[in-house]
């Protein structure tokens, strides 16, 4: 299978597995809409050529509103802003699930947006910074001066290298590195901490008011992104949302779910997961994701079955496993 920029794919889950020769459908935005319980989601989307823009939401407290995950271009951000400025709350804070880009690039703008804003999340971006992300931006540069970049795609790479350059930026102002309970903006929510599963540390939130887990990069669609992922750290994240309590779960990127889609959803990931740590082709993990995964990913199939191939490849080869240690 042919791909483009490798090191590219492995950061920022854009055109994981894409192949330039291919025409993929469009995955537009199409959910943004009060949830219930005084939050509100602005879907992501995932464009051919295109770097995501994560699910991000707003929720509304006594004291104020906050964000969780503030997406990575232009126009998603751009929402977020009308968003808390339409509300007439003072927003107070910024919660990131992960440090990937495309949950955490909009901090800035929304940090000068409204000034007084705290940004809560793990340490982890620290050893992104200097690591993972310091290697992407490498390869990012090199695919420039070597013209080895897609059409359409260099304005996202550009943005993505101007984000990682102002990687201070991005830091936590607050940082939760283990599971605690905490009130922000007059709201009482338990924020978990989930160890080696998409990132070293992801954190995921769970509403008891709502019965809601809104779980980052936990729970994604078309397939699971795990381009810095441990898969059985990841595996028991998901049994702890599950055992949550919880009956709606928000992903990272797609549609809310109820706890049975969750359910299925779940299903399909260890399935998955399962196949690519076994022995038989890798093209059978893929049509089993695409099959037990079948509502998420909607009528072109194609990115997805590159993009599970593509993982599944990851997982058999033992390219995943310095996550589970880190």
């Amino acid at each position: 299978m042919q791909r483009w920029l490798p090191a590219l794919v492995a950061l920022a889950l854009a055109g994981c597995a894409v192949n330039p020769k291919v025409e993929y459908a469009e995955m537009p935005r199409t959910y943004a809409h009060g949830i219930g319980g005084a939050t509100f989601l602005i879907g992501g989307n995932f464009n051919p050529f295109s770097q995501p823009d994560g699910n991000s939401l707003i929720l509304y407290g006594p004291e104020g509103a906050f964000v969780i995950d503030t997406g990575r271009h232009a126009d998603h951000v751009i929402a977020v802003k009308q968003g808390l400025s339409g509300i007439g709350m003072t927003p107070v804070a910024i919660v990131n699930t992960h440090w990937h880009l495309d949950h955490v690039s909009g901090n800035p703008a929304l940090k000068a947006a409204f000034p007084g804003i705290k940004v809560y999340g793990t340490s982890a971006i620290d050893g992104a910074l200097a690591g993972f992300l310091a290697r992407t931006a490498d390869a990012y540069r090199k695919a420039i001066a070597e013209g080895n970049i897609p059409v359409g795609a260099r304005a996202d790479i550009e943005g993505d290298l101007a984000t990682i350059a102002r990687g201070a930026e991005l830091r936590p102002d607050v940082i939760v590195d283990e599971s605690r309970d905490m009130t922000i903006a007059g709201r009482p929510l338990s924020l978990r901490i989930a160890h080696n599963a998409v990132t070293e540390r992801d954190l995921w939130i769970y509403d008891a008011a709502e019965k809601r887990a809104i779980v980052g990069d936990l729970v994604t669609v078309p397939v699971p992104f795990l381009d810095t992922a441990c898969p059985d750290g990841w595996l028991k994240a998901l049994g702890d949302v599950a055992a949550s309590g919880a009956r709606q779960v928000v992903p990272g990127h797609g549609p809310v779910m109820g706890i049975a889609e969750f359910g299925r959803w779940k299903r399909a990931f260890t399935d998955f997961i399962a196949c690519a740590q076994g022995q038989g082709a890798l093209e059978a993990c893929s049509g089993g994701w695409l099959k037990d995964a079948a509502r998420w990913i909607g009528p072109d199939p194609s990115r997805a079955e590159a993009m599970a191939i593509y993982y599944a490849e990851q997982i058999r080869s033992g390219k995943l496993d310095g996550y589970c240690t880190a």
